[in-house]
């Protein structure tokens, strides 16, 4: 997905560039990029990151699980590259305290998703580190009780303890 990354797309999801403060948050709309696929930037303070929402219906790897219309989501800087992308390093935030608004904004970004979307019948996620694995486990415990139109539980757990493929899919008699 980060082949998707590039000025044009940078320009039609963060179309103003104008400063930000320090503890200002913003989350766009989604924007669809491809039959399947959409984009949400996230801007927090002077980072941007956008997240993918991207069908994994033709992924025969992941599609043997996951039902038709399903997304792929994940988040990526716009500065990382193919080398740096996935290296805890250079998604270090400036200040530990910043993970918060982090959460929130990737809550916002998703809930945008689902109230746009809501014939996306499950969404699922990798993480790359256990850290980024609490902060998405967060983000969707924190979906559960903000009032989403649609519940969502736990579909893929990985070993305890160990990084891997993630999900959560709509389910009205799910319990938060």
């Amino acid at each position: 997905m980060h082949d998707y990354i590039c000025p044009g797309l940078v320009t039609r999801v963060f179309p103003s560039l104008q400063p930000q403060g320090a503890g200002e948050v913003h989350v766009t709309e989604a924007v669809c990029v491809d039959d399947g696929m959409e984009v949400t930037g996230i801007r927090l303070a002077d980072m941007r990151f956008v997240m993918f929402f991207a069908d994994v219906s033709g992924d025969p790897a992941i599609s043997l699980r996951i039902p038709a219309g399903a997304r792929f989501v994940t988040v990526v800087r716009i500065e990382a590259d193919h080398g740096t992308m996935f290296l805890p390093d250079f998604w270090r935030l400036p200040h530990p305290h910043m993970v918060w608004q982090l959460t929130e904004a990737l809550r916002r970004a998703v809930r945008h998703h689902v109230d746009t979307h809501p014939w996306v019948p499950q969404y699922v996620y990798v993480s790359q580190t256990r850290k980024m694995d609490f902060l998405c486990e967060r983000v969707v415990r924190q979906l559960g009780r903000l009032g989403v139109p649609a519940r969502f539980g736990s579909v893929i757990r990985p070993e305890a303890g160990k990084e891997g493929i993630h999900g959560f899919a709509r389910d009205e008699s799910c319990p938060a």
